[in-house]
């Protein structure tokens, strides 16, 4: 045995036995060995693996940058174009807001407007925020900044959610936003604040009375109702509580599908919450008590969902893919794809439709996607 290795090695190494070749997908040239794929290859074939087709890449602008440690916790697309976004160290930014603006969303054949800086930085982070026609607004904590639509974007006089009831002396614990409509919860009231009108309606809604403020949040608001989740039972894991708001009804959800594994809850028309459980967002009826839709499709973790619409609903994963599906059927309409944009953070990241045009905030800022017709869908 010893003299078969001395004769091997005096006549060198062997040849390398044929390599089977499979294609340049995984392999590379010619005595290479195995590569990466390409990352449209592995988008490819993680799409096929899921039952999809090649994701589609809208037509996507870079709208605002967020630093390191200030990251994007609110967007918000409006009239003719017009983009928001504000952040958790209270930065707002504005871009195509003026009123005389008639290009719309596209831009095309001009540069698309620079982003303004409205706010700066504060002790407190945007909530919410609302463009109509006359004035933009930031909803914040402890009150609600207003400007100009037009240029130079005048500030005007605020509102003070605290001011609203003299009689209350108490701290804001929560601020939800939905439209023009800001929820309000203190500990022992809640108020309903219509930003754009300046008006402001009293509700009998108490978050005291369902626990510690340490395990019982507010998940979403609809503009009537409010969803809770409640940890106090750890063990048991989390419930969910639904409220209506001008009749302080509440409704314990005691039937939510995967209750334990839900990362995101949202409302859906008046009927459904959407909650997230993984890769897959579950439609639950709360009515029937029955699980309408299981939407699945997503190669990675859902971290964002719009599901204002009821006939249409957005969801982001943490792979950078957008899906729309169908709120009738339940069917994914669109699958889209936002070269550029990271998740690796893991901020509580937003997600924003409206018509054809996708808000998408990432580590790096805001993405807007603006979408081809429906013909053209995945």
């Amino acid at each position: 045995m010893q003299r078969r290795r001395q004769a091997a090695a005096a006549h060198g190494p062997r040849d390398e036995e044929p390599r089977q070749v499979t294609g340049d997908l995984f392999w590379g040239a010619r005595g290479g060995g195995p590569r990466t794929p390409h990352w449209r290859h592995r988008r490819l074939l993680r799409s096929l693996w899921a039952g999809d087709m090649e994701p589609e890449t809208a037509r996507r602008r870079f709208l605002f940058q967020c630093d390191l440690g200030d990251p994007i916790s609110s967007i918000h697309l409006g009239p003719a174009g017009s983009c928001m976004a504000g952040s958790v160290q209270g930065r707002v930014w504005l871009v195509g807001g003026s009123r005389s603006s008639s290009r719309g969303a596209s831009w095309d054949g001009a540069a698309p407007p620079r982003a303004e800086l409205l706010a700066g930085f504060s002790d407190e982070g945007v909530r919410g925020l609302f463009v109509d026609e006359d004035a933009v607004h930031a909803t914040f904590a402890e009150n609600c900044k207003v400007w100009t639509r037009s240029k130079p974007h005048i500030q005007q006089t605020g509102i003070c959610f605290r001011s609203l009831d003299r009689k209350n002396t108490q701290s804001v614990k929560h601020v939800l936003q939905r439209g023009a409509w800001a929820c309000v919860i203190f500990p022992l009231s809640t108020t309903l604040v219509n930003v754009a009108r300046r008006e402001h309606h009293h509700r009998p809604f108490k978050l005291f009375d369902y626990g510690s403020s340490a395990d019982v949040a507010p998940c979403d608001f609809d503009g009537e109702q409010l969803v809770l989740i409640n940890r106090t039972r750890s063990d048991l894991g989390p419930s969910f509580h639904l409220v209506h708001l001008e009749r302080n009804e509440q409704k314990d959800l005691m039937d939510v599908p995967d209750a334990m594994y839900v990362s995101l809850v949202k409302l859906w028309g008046p009927d459904c919450i959407a909650c997230v459980v993984g890769k897959t967002l579950q439609l639950y009826d709360h009515r029937k008590d029955e699980l309408r839709f299981m939407l699945c499709g997503h190669a990675a973790e859902i971290i964002a969902v719009d599901a204002r619409s009821e006939d249409c609903i957005a969801t982001l994963s943490a792979d950078a893919i957008v899906k729309l599906w169908c709120g009738r059927t339940g069917a994914c309409l669109r699958t889209l794809h936002v070269p550029g944009a990271n998740f690796f953070l893991a901020y509580p990241y937003c997600l924003c439709m409206q018509d054809q045009r996708v808000l998408v905030s990432s580590d790096e800022g805001v993405w807007l996607l603006e979408l081809s017709p429906l013909s053209d869908t995945v």
